[in-house]
């Protein structure tokens, strides 16, 4: 029976030397059959920082060639930072991709190439694979020319095609999916949706990242929805505290005939090296899971609609709007006034601004959940 191991984020900036994860857990990850991890960056020193909102995001070669010594076989690249330093970066990352005859998925320098799906045969078993990300710089979206490098987007009509092809022709159809909102134990209703969808359409499992932190996972049928698998090894200088140093890994056992089946290996980063976590210093999984059943969800749900609308969206969707340095609260509007006069605004682009928080699905969720919510209770947006 095949084996798969899949992890979570990958992004090593501060550590250079050394091993990436400890001997107990670099064994289960060359005991699998294939294994696979979401390459959050392109490599270093290629390119130039692009036009985007958010955090520019690169890491040295020697990144790949350590992946490969620890087993990994499969660099996820659909995400929001794959385009940050633009074509250049993307080509010299899957060029020394290819020259370590590793395999790649979910981006590249046109359309075609970033929806391709890959297909493995382990045995007598044959997996198919595709990876999308949510809306972000980069998206080879409907509006994108099919010429254009960049990574495959999760909501295009594209890829529902893609798995129900899978679908007919493999035994196991995986999708690999890079979206939601950051640093939240649960997933958002649309994305719970939107995975269920792929599912319905013939993808035996959906594990998904980008949140940072681990959340929950469900059955759908048959099928197995992993909402976020954490970080794997992500040492950015935000990713240094907090859940973002615990995460899970999936060990997928694959059985011709028979419903995915999947051991968690806990892990948590620990001075730069990746190791397996012990019984007590273990993420509660089965805690979070409890998160996903109705009422908690719709609470928690709800809580975090209202907390992201109001201390990101709003302020800075008034920023991104004003001429005047303001983000719509009178603390905010003379904190902004001051650094302006500070210089601190001056690389600030409003429209780039404008366009992330207008494209990006987890924001426009969490903005129209918020003002539902604010609208029904008949409190001000303000």
């Amino acid at each position: 029976m095949p084996e798969l191991f899949v992890c979570g984020d990958v992004v090593n900036i501060r550590h250079q030397e050394g091993p990436l994860c400890d001997p107990a857990l670099s064994e289960q990850i060359r005991a699998a059959d294939y294994a696979i991890c979401n390459l959050e960056a392109p490599i270093s020193g290629h390119g130039s920082a692009q036009r985007k909102s958010g955090p520019h995001l690169s890491q040295p070669a020697s990144v790949l060639s350590r992946l490969r010594e620890e087993g990994f076989d499969l660099m996820l690249l659909a995400n929001n930072h794959t385009m940050d330093y633009g074509e250049p970066a993307l080509n010299a990352t899957l060029e020394e991709i290819r020259r370590l005859e590793l395999d790649s998925l979910g981006a590249g320098p046109d359309a075609e190439s970033a929806y391709r799906p890959l297909i493995r045969r382990f045995g007598d078993v044959t997996v198919g694979m595709l990876n999308a990300c949510e809306a972000q710089f980069g998206v080879l979206d409907s509006n994108a020319p099919q010429d254009r490098a960049g990574y495959a987007w999760l909501n295009h009509s594209r890829f529902d095609r893609a798995v129900m092809a899978l679908r007919r022709a493999c035994d196991f159809v995986l999708v690999f999916a890079h979206a939601g909102l950051e640093n939240y134990s649960i997933p958002q209703q649309e994305w719970r949706e939107r995975y269920r969808h792929l599912c319905t359409l013939g993808a035996d499992a959906v594990i998904a990242c980008h949140p940072h932190v681990p959340q929950g996972w469900e059955r759908h049928g048959d099928s197995l929805i992993v909402y976020s698998l954490g970080n794997f090894h992500f040492n950015s200088i935000t990713a240094q505290t907090g859940d973002r140093h615990h995460g899970y890994a999936l060990r997928l056992q694959l059985e011709r005939g028979r419903p995915l089946e999947f051991i968690p290996v806990f892990h948590h980063n620990r001075d730069g090296v990746v190791v397996l976590s012990e019984e007590n210093e273990r993420i509660d999984l089965e805690a979070l899971c409890r998160q996903l059943n109705a009422d908690e969800y719709q609470r928690r749900h709800e809580a975090m609609s209202l907390e992201v609308y109001r201390n990101v969206i709003r302020g800075q969707l008034t920023r991104s709007l004003l001429r005047l340095p303001s983000d719509g609260t009178l603390r905010g509007t003379l904190k902004e006034t001051a650094a302006t006069l500070l210089g601190r605004r001056r690389g600030f682009d409003r429209t780039t601004q404008q366009l992330h928080l207008t494209r990006n699905e987890a924001y426009y969720y969490a903005t129209r959940h918020a003002l539902e919510l604010l609208s029904r209770s008949g409190t001000s947006a303000r």
